[in-house]
């Protein structure tokens, strides 16, 4: 039985633990199993998730990570009664059209089992929070066009298609 959203707890990843490393190392890789467009292969996927994981725990694990910085970066960690049960990392960009400071969502995941059940949005809220207390006036994001459960999550939390970005494989 996965406990009700309220009872889901948001904090800041502590590097030092490993039960959290391993968390998000392994979440990283959730996004190769929600439809990803054909140019790209599994195992290219997978290679630069792990890569992008490794170099964001790296940072984190710095003297003064960006976490700590006035803008940067964070990893949130969602838990309930003692259970790591998903993570968001956002950190800040600047917008294409404005060139403003926003809060961009790099990845979110749940461990499987708790899609469904407010994880997400409790993620997304903490999220949210962290860009306000910058004084960020958006979130950005991107997601797999054939990721429709997260898409669904994003349109429910307030998020719009903005622009859709094609690619040609050359």
């Amino acid at each position: 039985m996965v406990p009700p959203a309220a009872e889901v707890t948001i904090r800041p990843l502590r590097i030092e633990n490993e039960a959290e490393r391993a968390l998000v190392l392994a979440l990283f890789e959730r996004s190769t199993s929600v439809g990803f467009p054909a140019w790209f292969t599994l195992q290219e996927l997978i290679a630069r998730q792990r890569e992008s994981a490794a170099a964001l725990l790296e940072r984190q694990a710095l003297p003064e990570p960006p976490s700590k910085t006035p803008m940067g970066e964070v990893v949130l960690i969602a838990e309930t009664a003692g259970a790591l049960i998903g993570f968001v990392w956002v950190r800040t960009a600047v917008d294409h059209f404005t060139q403003q400071p926003v809060g961009h969502v790099e990845d979110l995941a749940t461990v499987p089992g708790h899609e469904g059940k407010g994880v997400g949005s409790a993620l997304l809220a903490a999220t949210e929070a962290w860009a306000r207390d910058r004084g960020l006036s958006a979130l950005t994001l991107h997601v797999w066009p054939a990721n429709t459960r997260a898409r669904a999550l994003y349109a429910r939390q307030g998020f719009g298609e903005e622009m859709i970005r094609m690619r040609k494989t050359l």
